[in-house]
């Protein structure tokens, strides 16, 4: 036998029993905290034509998508996030009956370097809200993020909250010098500030705006700090910054964005970065990423979009954001505090209904599991009582025997329900 075929591609990974419930009982806590905030599920297809997909790429590096070509001898791609083909459904399939609220949990696949939670194959959950601009609604998508982090049973984490317009503003620097753009945006992307540094240095700008540029994309302000910010949005930090018109107007939107957070009792999830940009190019305002202590990579985020529906014949105002369920399933295996969270339930052991006669086996199986009862079957003329008792043992479920006719089961002396079973108890 080829070992080959035991094995499967890089970055995949099979769940197994257990780890597998896991997963798929995070991915409902989730949906459920965030259908109480008016959202409905949709889903698109895995494939998706590859020009379909181009606007969730970073265009200024080789994508990351898994590509093939089709019969006919179109290039399809396997989708590598959801807001771009939500984009597309809504502007080519739905009625213009803004706002819509859309929720998702689906594989999504991304060709990129492996790591511990980054798989090439992953699951993500998300919203998008279509059609609705403004503070209020960044902070909606903002709270949400956070009510479906806790409902999964996180209690460490961090919003880290910036906005395009600071970073935009420098990468507009270097758009003639397609090298250099790429250069900085990558070292912002890995907040290599040592290498920006010397990049800007070398570029011609000045050391002391260098210097000055720096403090301000170092710098974490708290919720209260950005708060308390002048109208205007001068600080002394940004004083070196003065001929930047869009700082003013990007603490006046978070200031707003973080007053409603503040009403809601969740500023103390969130810091001001303004270094922070999201790989995607399309967002166009607010973005965030989310961190948990001591996994050195974002476990969601999202953002502002305005412009991405233009893409598919629309022009629409949006926001949303994605969260990695794989992340999220460690994040809660390193927090102490959220130990548990997910754990198999306390379940009544199944039951193991075995005989000699199938459709009496069968017929008693139904009765169980009409009640709520797992139930295993097992039935063959030469299947002795003993040989039951082993099985049921292997399997940690209660055996009910069936001989026939007046047997012990049928008059209720069965082993199961001497062991107390409760039929009410479900898988």
């Amino acid at each position: 036998m080829n070992r080959d075929f035991l094995h499967i591609p890089p970055g995949m990974r099979d769940w197994l029993p257990g780890e597998a419930w896991r997963k798929r009982k995070l991915v409902n806590r989730l949906l459920k905290a965030i259908s109480l905030w008016g959202y409905e599920e949709i889903n698109t297809p895995l494939l998706e034509y590859y020009q379909v997909l181009l606007p969730g790429e970073n265009l200024w590096e080789p994508d990351h998508l898994y590509k093939l070509t089709d019969r006919d001898g179109r290039i399809l791609a396997l989708r590598s996030e959801m807001t771009t083909p939500i984009a597309r459904v809504v502007s080519s399939k739905l009625p213009e009956r803004y706002p819509w609220r859309l929720m998702y949990g689906g594989e999504v696949f991304r060709y990129e370097a492996i790591q511990a939670g980054k798989l090439r194959e992953f699951c993500q959950v998300g919203v998008e809200l279509i059609g609705e601009k403004g503070p209020e609604a960044d902070s909606e998508v903002l709270a949400i993020a956070i009510e479906a982090l806790q409902a999964a049973g996180l209690k460490n984490f961090t919003i880290s909250l910036g906005h395009t317009g600071v970073v935009k503003r420098i990468l507009e620097s270097f758009a003639a010098d397609k090298t250099q753009f790429n250069q900085v945006r990558s070292l912002l992307l890995e907040k290599d500030f040592v290498g920006l540094g010397s990049c800007l240095l070398d570029a011609g700008m000045n050391r002391e705006k260098v210097e000055e540029l720096l403090g301000i994309l170092t710098r974490q302000f708290t919720a209260a700090e950005v708060e308390q910010l002048p109208a205007g949005g001068s600080v002394a930090a940004l004083e070196g910054l003065v001929d930047w018109p869009e700082l003013a107007g990007v603490f006046a939107e978070l200031q707003q964005t973080l007053k409603y957070l503040k009403q809601a009792g969740y500023e103390r999830y969130i810091q001001v970065d303004l270094s922070t940009l999201r790989r995607q190019d399309y967002y166009t305002g607010m973005v965030f990423e989310i961190y948990t202590p001591g996994i050195g990579y974002t476990i969601g985020g999202g953002g502002r979009y305005d412009e991405l529906l233009r893409y598919f014949g629309k022009d629409s105002a949006a926001v949303g954001f994605a969260l990695g369920v794989e992340r999220i399933l460690i994040s809660l295996l390193q927090d102490p505090e959220a130990a548990g969270t997910l754990d198999s339930p306390n379940q009544a052991p199944p039951v193991l209904v075995a005989g000699v006669d199938y459709a009496k086996v069968l017929e008693r199986a139904q009765q169980y599991r009409r009640n709520g009862q797992r139930t295993l079957v097992q039935a063959a003329v030469d299947l002795t009582r003993p040989a039951a008792e082993e099985r049921a043992q292997a399997q940690g479920a209660v055996l009910d025997w069936l001989e026939g006719e007046g047997s012990a089961a049928e008059e209720g002396d069965s082993t199961a329900e001497k062991g107390g079973n409760d039929a009410d108890a479900g898988a």
